[in-house]
């Protein structure tokens, strides 16, 4: 699937499922987040809710970036699943069968296989 780069925005209203993707110790990792939402219009921001102890907030603090992939509803297995495993004790890129990317901060995993895909610093 080709991407098209279409800047900066406020893209991920209404709250849909979202994989979110980190770096943790060089590794690539996502969980599954439900509480994501648009926190500012400009400069566009948007927020997401993770507990203090979970792995993917490791990577977070690690690199201060991190990224937003808003599966279709033919990953809803995939996500599922990285909600319910921990990266910790599994490499769920490679368990889910993600195509993984990386954009111009080069630090935030993505994954081809979602339609949208945010890349995000952290700034709070």
């Amino acid at each position: 699937m080709a991407k098209v780069q279409m800047g900066p925005g406020t893209s991920i209203y209404p709250m849909p499922t979202l994989l979110v993707g980190a770096n943790v110790d060089g590794k690539p990792n996502f969980m599954t987040v439900a509480w994501g939402n648009i926190a500012n219009a400009e400069p566009p921001m948007a927020a997401v809710a993770i507990r203090v102890k979970r792995y993917t907030r490791i990577g977070i603090e690690q690199n201060k970036t991190f990224s937003i992939n808003i599966p279709s509803a033919d990953l809803v297995k995939e996500a599922d699943y990285c909600g319910i495993v921990s990266g910790a004790k599994a490499d769920k890129v490679q368990a889910c069968q993600f195509t993984m990317f990386y954009g111009k901060l080069g630090t935030a995993p993505m994954i081809e296989q979602c339609p949208i895909n945010l890349e995000c610093s952290v700034v709070h």
